[in-house]
Formats: structure tokens, sequence, C-alpha cells
């Protein structure tokens, strides 16, 4: 049923914003000197990565730009728990079961990103505040887009991130390299004799939108707008496009339309990718853009390139609560499992097991590799290792494992495109076996309780 758009609503980013800095005052950043369109902004983030800090930084003056810029959204576990209303001990196990209930959107007959259409003529990407990150970086990219697109059979809406790298006033190079669902939308267009598949792209929208669509790792028949709905815990409010098919999140800060098109190539890159390089590799996807719409007053939400805080993390929280909740199914005392920064969040996975059967940690890591073929490493420990902690599981490691007994190598398998080691998309898989398997094992040291406890006490009066 359509129905009007209110002017303010939880399913905005503002609302987000708002709270979030009013609980968390110290985790966002507003700069009022301005700053260059590129690199300055991602200069500042990873200056402060380097200072152990990674708040939300919003630029009130970027040269050149009509628009406040927003980056780093992401860039820390506890947004992605505040968006939930849970803690970040419960976020994975919260991300997993939330998308269990669907809900199909509520179509507006307007909404706050229709309040400014720019289409025909009018249409010009230099409209938009979109930087260069890195010096390697082929051009201008946006950086966190979100492609949303039908399937060309039956309609279902899937939601992905992908690279846009602007060629022209109404022409982005992008790269379809995850070869999932998007992918596969215009293998079957074309399959089909079609010559475009119509997308928009979403940039800026609240965080629940963006884990329940554009992050959430679902079965290519699932509708991730209705996925969305199902975190929002409400159906997700749509507009109408305005020169395509494709629904728009009414709330979003701003939307462009465009058309894939299938029968052209476009050179894409390089671009500073999430493993630290610059990546050439791209399947040369030519995106025409046929409007832009936003809100009057709207942010440009960016997402700081390369191995950033908030460019990994976007891979590995997502993955954590997919992975936990297939490993579950068939290994029930998985008790946790974690993608570091180390490995990119998303070449190396650490999973915590119960009382695992001799042989069990190899099949849970098995498993592990054949559900993401991106991994590379996969290392199990006791359910007394904390994976979030590396120190715990290096240590686990250094203790509990033997080389010539406890790895195993798969030499071939797929692997992630963008590994700058892999051969031709195929990469080496290695299993580290860092359980407890001689029985008895010594004790690890301890402190009583009550010790403990008192200590905690008594440093919280000395540091304050």
């Amino acid at each position: 049923m359509d129905t009007p758009a209110p002017q303010y609503d939880k399913q905005d980013l503002r609302s987000f914003l708002t709270e979030y800095e009013a609980s968390h005052p110290d985790q966002v950043m507003r700069v009022s000197q301005e700053v260059a369109l590129d690199y300055d902004t991602v200069a500042l983030a990873f200056e402060l990565e380097a200072r152990k800090q990674s708040p939300v930084l919003i630029f009130d003056k970027v040269a050149g730009s009509r628009f406040p810029v927003l980056m780093n959204l992401f860039g820390a576990r506890d947004r992605y728990a505040a968006a939930l209303g849970v803690t970040v001990q419960q976020l994975p196990q919260a991300w997993a079961s939330t998308d269990t209930r669907p809900l199909p959107p509520d179509v507006l007959t307007t909404g706050p990103v229709k309040e400014v259409v720019l289409t025909g003529d009018d249409v010009d990407l230099g409209y938009l505040p979109i930087m260069r990150n890195f010096v390697e970086d082929g051009g201008p990219y946006v950086t966190n887009a979100m492609f949303i697109a039908k399937d060309p059979e039956t309609g279902v809406r899937n939601a992905s991130f992908h690279r846009l790298h602007v060629k022209g006033k109404t022409r982005f190079g992008t790269s379809l390299h995850s070869r999932r669902h998007l992918w596969n939308y215009a293998r079957k267009a074309k399959a089909m004799g079609l010559t475009e598949l119509p997308v928009v792209v979403v940039i800026g929208c609240h965080p629940l939108i963006t884990i329940g669509s554009g992050l959430w790792k679902g079965p290519i028949d699932a509708d991730e707008y209705e996925a969305a709905g199902g975190f929002l815990g409400e159906p997700l409010k749509v507009v109408e496009g305005v020169t395509g098919p494709v629904e728009i999140p009414a709330f979003a800060e701003i939307a462009i339309e465009g058309r894939l098109l299938l029968d052209a190539d476009e050179d894409e890159g390089p671009f500073g990718e999430f493993t630290g390089y610059a990546s050439e590799r791209s399947t040369r996807h030519a995106l025409e853009v046929t409007a832009i719409l936003h809100r009057k007053d709207a942010f440009y939400h960016t997402m700081v390139g390369g191995i950033s805080d908030e460019h990994t993390m976007l891979l590995g929280i997502s993955q954590e609560a997919r992975q936990l909740k297939t490993l579950r199914v068939q290994y029930p005392n998985v008790t946790a499992v974690h993608y570091p920064k180390s490995g990119t969040c998303l070449l190396h996975l650490y999973v915590s097991v119960k009382d695992p059967a001799p042989g069990e940690a190899r099949n849970i890591a098995l498993a592990a590799l054949g559900d993401n073929l991106s991994l590379k490493l996969v290392v199990v420990v006791d359910d007394d290792i904390d994976v979030f902690n590396e120190q715990q599981v290096i240590w686990a490691m250094a203790t509990r494992f033997q080389a010539d007994t406890d790895t195993e190598t798969i030499k071939v398998g797929m692997g992630a495109i963008l590994d700058p080691s892999n051969h031709a998309g195929q990469t080496a898989k290695l299993i580290i076996d860092a359980t407890i398997k001689k029985k008895p094992f010594p004790r690890r040291h301890s402190l009583p309780r009550e010790a403990t406890e008192g200590a905690r006490r008594l440093a919280d009066a000395l540091l304050r």
C-alpha cells in the first residue's frame, strides 16, 4: 500500500547518528576546518587509526563540495552493536538470528531522497564530492556504493557493495569480482538477450539497512529488501525509481540510478583495496547514470578505503555472523568465529570449539573453507581461547600445536581474486589445529576470582 513519508523516521541515518553521538560523544568527531577533496579525509582516518582511534568523522567543509562528508561510520564494532541494540559480545549471534524474519517493503508515494532530482542534461557526476582515496587510484571513486538490482527473471532484489570509478559525466567503471549475486544477475540478463540491467546505487542510509541488505549474505533467491525489514523490525520504506524500475530506500541520503551495460567494457582501476594493495583486477563493467537523487541537506557518505578499520570490518563482521550460523548447523559446539584484521578480515579465520572430538577441528576448518572461497587460513582453538584476542590465538598455536601433525594443506582451491598472491583466481589453503589433543594436558595458571574482582575495583579507583 502506498503511504506518504514522514519527515523523520527510525530508518533515517540521521536518527542513528543523533542517538549514537548522544550515547558516545567521544566517538563522533566533527571537523570544522576545510580539507581538500582528495586524500585529506582518508589521511585523517588513517592517522587516527595509528593513534588507536576510529571515530565517526563528519567533515563540514570539503573544498569544492556542496555536501558535508560523513566517513568511518562502520569503523568500530560497537556501532554495529548499537544499531542492533546489543552488546559487542552479542553481535555475531544477534546478527545471525535477525535475518530469519523477512518483511516485504512498504512503498511510499514519496520520500526525502526525492527532494532533489537531477535527470537528463542535469546529470553530472561532478555534482557529487567523489574523491581519490590513494595516490595509486586510477581516479575518483565512490567507495560506499550499495548497488540494488533485481533478478531479471524473478524480480528478487539484491544489495551488494562494489567500487565505482568515475569515467565521465554520466559514466562509471565498476568491478563485480566478488562473483556473487549481482555478477550472476548480469550473466543471466545477458543470456536472456538483454543489453542492460537497471540498478540503483544508494549512498548513505541507516546502518540496519546496510547490515540487513548490502552486508547480508543470504541465498540468491532471497529478497534483500525483505531481509532489511527483518533487521529493522518493520518493513523497509521505499519509493519508486525515477528513471528505472528499482525501488530506493525512502530515507537514503543520495541515490544514483543507472544501467549496467552488458555489451560494453569500461577500463576501471587501479584501486586501493582491502588487501592493502592497489588492485588492477577488474571485471570492467560499465554503468551509465540516468538520474541523481538526494535530500536537500544530504550527507555524502563515503567509506575509508584500503586496509582501513572501516573497509575490513565491513567485510569481516558480516562474514562472522553468517559463518557462525552455518557452522553451528553441523557443529553446535562451535562457540565463536573471528576474521582478524591481520588477515584482511576475509582471508584468515579463527574458530573456537568446545570439547572437540578427535579430528573434529579439521572437519570444522574444512567446512569453513568450503563456505567461503576467499579463505586461505583457518586456525581452530579450544573455547578457553578468545578468538577476538589475537595474542591468545597465537599463544595457543605456540603451546598446543605441532607443525608435523596439526596442519593440513590444500594445494589448489578457488580464492579471492583480489589476493595479490593468488594464481588466476586459485590459492592454496592451510588448516592449523591449535586445540589440546593429548590428555592430561598442563593446567593454565589462574588467580582466585575474589582477587581478580578486587584488583579490577582497585585499578578502576587508581586510574580515575
